[in-house]
């Protein structure tokens, strides 16, 4: 009776394991797809699917006021009349760590484009990213409230505002040259 006991025990214990391991297959297959979704999605020489994310092209960008790294309060409207490249990231974003040299890049190159991020974090994480980073361009700590009125689908998330504060264009880049072409493309 001990042995009949023992081999349902281990034939139970082996059901688990296969169950196991069909799950993680299954996973596995998932991970795998939305990989190469998000990949498609960021690849240089490829057309990107139509954004349905993010705030309308054409429409009014939401006024905001936040705090700078710095302590001084800032709100969208302070860059009125600029054209404006902003950034909504995060410090504990992968993605977005591999985005900051190019972004760096872009202000220094573009000093006539007023990039602005908003960044999650708490406010010592984003001092630290300034600093960290070299970045000279304003750095604001984000919350909840403005990603939901921005309607940010995901981080690094960009916008490409006009002069009149109008979203000309949007999206999420991965490198210099695909900021390059966010900016072109709305007009910047």
């Amino acid at each position: 009776m001990t042995q009949s006991r023992t081999e349902t025990l281990i034939l139970m214990l082996m059901a688990i394991v296969m169950l196991l391991m069909v799950a993680i297959g299954g996973l596995f297959f998932h991970m795998i797809k939305l990989q190469e979704e998000v990949l498609s999605v960021l690849s240089v020489g490829q057309a990107a699917p139509p954004l349905n994310m993010g705030l309308a092209t054409g429409s009014p960008a939401t006024d905001f006021d936040l705090v700078a790294t710095d302590g001084q309060p800032a709100s969208l409207s302070d860059w009125a009349g600029q054209t404006v490249l902003l950034i909504f990231s995060s410090t504990g974003c992968p993605a977005c760590k591999e985005m900051y040299p190019y972004l760096k890049a872009f202000s220094e190159r573009h000093p006539e484009i007023q990039t602005v991020m908003v960044s999650r974090g708490t406010d010592e994480e984003n001092r630290q990213l300034v600093k960290a980073q070299g970045f000279a361009f304003p750095v604001l700590t984000g919350n909840d409230a403005v990603a939901g009125d921005y309607l940010v689908p995901g981080t690094p998330f960009f916008y490409v505002l006009d002069g009149q504060g109008i979203i000309v264009n949007k999206g999420f880049a991965n490198s210099l040259e695909q900021l390059e072409a966010l900016v072109k493309d709305g007009g910047g």
